[in-house]
């Protein structure tokens, strides 16, 4: 196996600790420790050894429960999404596979998918029509050969939704060919409106589905995902995590069961935060709108824009970076070449200060 480069992730690992303004992130203000423990006492008597490998099984059946037609069982946690993404691909694809990537899409499962030998053919959303998917093109592209369908809903980086009607007809489509579906689902739960998105879970028997608390909940740093997933992908997923990080770190799983206990207040701090930021971006981008594009997003805390400045979107980047202290996301690093995406989930002054950045690199293009 080769990976290819992710480029995306190796800009962020290198800048987001030494820029001044990072718009980068694409989740809402994380919480502190303070924030999230209850019991402050009880957590210092917790013992530090190894944790299950394959989760608590609170834990476990928490997560089950945001999943209808599952259980614990068919829960595993991880290191974070990222890890949940690579185990449940490389589970499941094999040298010579298709896979089909529905785009633009985080490009980890793009370069697992390439990296483990499979065939990738990409499905792109409709910018014209607000970034919603072509059904049509999706069945053209699912055949005999294919493997994998990996679609992100709420997507990155449009903020778009899938709907349920859509995710019906995913579902067929799939199911036509005996294809398997990976659904990531880590910003469900951010929406603007007061409704939960539809979730792929429960529509039918070839479904993974992965997520964590980083976009949503707040807690990046505690780096807790899951796969939920049938069975048998439960214990192939085991067999390789073996190979991987074993087991979740002890400390962020307890903290993870509190966080998911108080799922729901803090899907409502979601909500709030992403609500009272998004004017804030939206009117900066109205000062621009004759050179900007863009469709509101309909969850999370990024909005994917189009551009008409006489720049590549890295070269832009670059320069905020270097002249600015300033960090957003290319465009090419979804494939998507004049877009950047540019997260609003941050402090308000991080918020300001960072348009004003990108503000000022703007006048010196004029």
């Amino acid at each position: 196996m080769r990976f290819p480069r992710f480029d995306m992730e190796r800009m962020q690992s290198v800048w987001e600790h030494k820029v001044t303004y990072d718009l980068s992130e694409s989740g809402v203000e994380p919480l502190t420790l303070e924030e999230i423990t209850r019991d402050q006492k009880e957590l210092l008597r917790t013992r530090l050894g190894y944790a299950e490998g394959v989760g608590r099984e609170a834990t476990r059946t928490l997560v089950a429960s945001l999943h209808p037609g599952n259980g614990a069982d068919n829960v595993v946690i991880t290191t974070g999404t990222s890890e949940a993404n690579f185990l449940a691909l490389t589970t499941l694809v094999s040298p010579g596979d298709e896979v089909v990537v529905v785009m633009p899409n985080y490009m980890q499962v793009h370069g697992i998918a390439s990296g483990l030998g499979a065939r990738v053919r990409e499905v792109w959303l409709r910018e014209e029509r607000a970034w919603t998917i072509d059904l049509d093109a999706l069945g053209a592209a699912v055949t005999e050969r294919t493997k994998l369908i990996c679609v992100c809903t709420p997507n990155n980086p449009t903020g778009q939704i899938l709907s349920a009607g859509e995710i019906a007809a995913i579902v067929r489509i799939a199911e036509r060919h005996g294809v398997w579906i990976l659904a990531d689902e880590v910003y469900r739960g951010a929406e603007r409106s007061a409704e939960e998105s539809p979730t792929f879970s429960g529509r039918g028997e070839r479904i993974v589905i992965t997520g964590g608390l980083s976009k949503v909940y707040g807690l990046p740093g505690l780096r807790i995902g899951w796969v939920v997933a049938p069975r048998e992908r439960v214990a192939a997923v085991l067999e390789l995590k073996d190979y991987t990080t074993i087991a979740p770190a002890t400390i962020s799983e307890i903290l993870a069961e509190i966080a998911l206990e108080r799922r729901k207040q803090l899907l409502e701090r979601a909500r709030f935060l992403v609500n009272d930021r998004w004017p804030l971006l939206e009117e900066w981008a109205s000062r621009h709108s004759r050179e900007l594009h863009w469709t509101a997003p309909a969850a999370g805390a990024i909005c994917f824009f189009s551009y008409q400045y006489p720049i590549d979107s890295m070269d832009f980047v670059d320069r905020l970076i270097r002249e600015y202290s300033t960090m957003i996301v290319p465009g090419v690093h979804f494939r998507a070449e004049r877009h950047l995406r540019i997260g609003f989930g941050m402090e308000p002054r991080i918020l300001h200060s960072g348009l004003a950045a990108i503000d000022r690199l703007l006048t010196s293009l004029d």
